[in-house]
């Protein structure tokens, strides 16, 4: 069984819903809706050769510039605090969460247990993230 049908059965045992699919490149991966408070962020778990990359999207848009640098601020704080995630702002206003995993083989096994740990680090940044945004959004 390849990582990507291990951790499939990682969500299948944690009943968490998801859709599947692939990337134009072949890459495979799981999208994961995820509720905070009333919004619906979405994950996007996608692996590739070497390494597994955590994507969280629709978290917020910014088209205000203040508002922009403000975030910018915030973000730098975030990164410094959570090494392992970069918080972004796209050209287009919206504000993903990234994070890589590097595959690493621990005594000749992934360990997709780890990568659902992973993931769970990625969701509660992403609510901290939201909150922060939101207030500076209403501000």
């Amino acid at each position: 069984m390849d990582n990507y049908e291990l951790f499939k059965n990682i969500l299948d045992e944690n009943k968490v819903h998801y859709n599947e699919g692939t990337l134009n490149s072949g890459e495979r991966f799981f999208r994961v809706p995820q509720r905070i408070n009333e919004h619906v962020v979405v994950i996007s778990i996608i692996f590739y050769e070497k390494n597994i990359k955590v994507l969280t999207f629709n978290i917020a848009n910014i088209s205000d510039e203040d508002k922009k640098n403000a975030c910018y601020a915030l973000f730098n704080e975030i990164s410094a605090k959570y090494s392992f995630f970069k918080v972004y702002i796209r050209s287009n206003g919206d504000v993903n969460v990234e994070g890589d995993v590097v595959l690493r083989i621990f005594d000749g096994e992934f360990n997709p247990k780890a990568l659902m740990g992973f993931v769970v680090a990625n969701v509660k940044l992403t609510e901290e993230v939201y909150n922060e945004v939101s207030k500076i959004l209403e501000g």
